[in-house]
């Protein structure tokens, strides 16, 4: 049967999921022929602290497809109904969320996802899915990593112990499967699916893409990366931030001068080796890029208060805080890291014993060139920063061969998918050059570089970002 031809009413099981019936239903296409019976999730309000009327559910699937001896996993989501039930569904925007290790389902990202796309939610369902060992899908805690008390190396390789075999279950081809397996479960027809994902949920995108993306309405990439091709040291991300530090001072009435001059010789009076100076790269790379422009503009105005004298103020724009990240549902911590360790670029071979694997990675460190690429951060000081993330994972468990990486090697993205790729241009934790290496992997890419605005722009500014106006553009048009 062409599945395209069913109503998205139907094949939600209009029904199990929309109404919350529960049990299996006969469904019947455009012609009133009757389909299979299909045992769909039972479903029942919930609270996600976003507006509308919310139905979480879950499937549960293997833990390690390929060891299916190795228990099962839970896979959470949550349904908000479309505003207006008298009338045919259009389709599902189906949300992934970043991190990796943050959910979907969190109020702090599913509340300003609602309000980005608010003019489709009257006809379209809202669909968030949480990825395994985040949110409602039993999140992976590592107690070690999420208090964040003793050195990331030691704890990461507690992590790896605690979940032994399991470890090769936190990858993206795993979180990509996941995705299809709860599509398949509500009877969502691809055709009549638009998927959303931002930061590391673009590069959770792209294997979705490349794996099940054939039939696939639409494809939207907020602050995209690509998931190979990459340098394990990550070569774009500081320029990028410097020259986002430079623009928003140049843009600024308020700033004059040259705004990186500042910032490094701040750093090298600091000390460039000192924990001050990691605090400032923190922010950096961080917290300014998501909060810009006005992120990068508070760190130059707290470093030209430094160089007059004023020595707080920079201390307490970029103080981490306490060590810590919380609730594990909020952001897993260990979920991060198995992700990244299984499936990012490393500067060793993941097959080598550790001690190997160290010299390695310093050989690597001697032969980058040039060696002042980071200055007047030294190469060796920035590859070990928490700023950078490149060393934590030389202690992880090496790659199975049962283990699938994020893109098969030779696949292509499909066809005829409209595909939607975001960069901030002040953007510094997914960068502009990266986002152009991924669109140009979709024959059908439009990559639109979102002005004056940094990482998922639409998330933290979504009733002010020109990257909100555009995805509605996007979307309009799949209409």
């Amino acid at each position: 049967m062409n599945r395209s031809r069913l109503t998205f009413a139907a094949a939600l099981g209009a029904v199990s999921i929309l109404t919350g019936c529960a049990g299996g239903q006969e469904e019947t296409d455009a012609t009133g022929t009757k389909a299979a019976a299909v045992e769909r999730p039972k479903l029942k309000n919930c609270n996600i602290g976003a507006a509308g009327t919310w139905r979480c559910g879950r499937i549960t699937v293997p833990a390690v497809r390929s060891d299916p001896g190795l228990g099962r996993q839970k896979i959470a989501f949550a349904v908000r109904r479309r505003g207006d039930l008298s009338k045919p569904s259009k389709g599902a925007i189906v949300f992934i969320e970043g991190g990796p290790g943050f959910a979907a389902t969190n109020a702090d990202s599913i509340s300003p996802t609602v309000a980005v796309f608010a003019p489709f939610l009257r006809r379209h369902e809202l669909i968030a899915i949480d990825q395994r060992g985040t949110g409602l899908s039993s999140p992976l805690l590592c107690l070690a990593l999420q208090r964040g008390r003793i050195p990331q190396q030691k704890a990461l390789a507690a992590c790896a112990e605690r979940l032994g075999p399991k470890f090769q279950g936190y990858t993206t081809a795993e979180s990509a499967a996941d995705i299809e397996a709860v599509r398949q479960a509500i009877g969502l027809p691809k055709d009549r699916m638009v998927l959303y994902g931002d930061s590391y949920g673009t590069y959770l995108g792209q294997s979705y893409a490349a794996r099940y993306g054939d039939g696939l309405r639409g494809l939207i990439l907020s602050s995209a990366y690509p998931t190979s091709g990459e340098s394990p040291f990550w070569p774009s991300l500081y320029p990028s931030a410097l020259k986002a530090v430079r623009l928003a001072c140049d843009r600024s009435p308020d700033c004059g001068g040259d705004a990186v001059g500042r910032l490094k010789l701040t750093m090298k009076r600091l000390g460039t080796g000192s924990q001050f100076v990691s605090n400032v790269l923190g922010y950096l790379m961080g917290d300014a890029s998501s909060y810009a422009p006005n992120g990068y503009r508070r760190l130059n105005a707290a470093v030209s208060d430094w160089l007059s004298g004023d020595r707080a103020p920079l201390r307490e724009l970029t103080d981490p805080g306490p060590p810590g990240a919380g609730s594990p549902r909020y952001y897993s911590e260990g979920m991060y890291y198995a992700t990244i360790c299984n499936d990012y670029p490393t500067p060793w071979d993941r097959q080598s014993a550790i001690p190997d694997r160290r010299r390695q990675f310093q050989q690597e460190i001697e032969d980058f060139r040039p060696q002042n690429y980071w200055a007047p951060i030294p190469v060796g000081t920035w590859v070990r920063d928490s700023a950078s993330d490149i060393d934590n994972c030389i202690t992880w468990p090496a790659p199975t061969e049962e283990m699938e990486k994020p893109v098969p090697s030779g696949t292509e993205m499909p066809e005829a998918l409209d595909t939607l790729v975001l960069a901030g241009e002040f953007d510094a934790i997914t960068t502009v050059p990266e986002a152009r290496v991924v669109n140009e992997r979709f024959p059908r890419g439009r990559l639109f570089i979102v002005p004056n605005r940094g990482h998922a722009s639409e998330l933290y500014y979504p009733f002010a970002s020109p990257a909100t106006d555009r995805i509605r553009r996007f979307v309009s048009n799949l209409d």
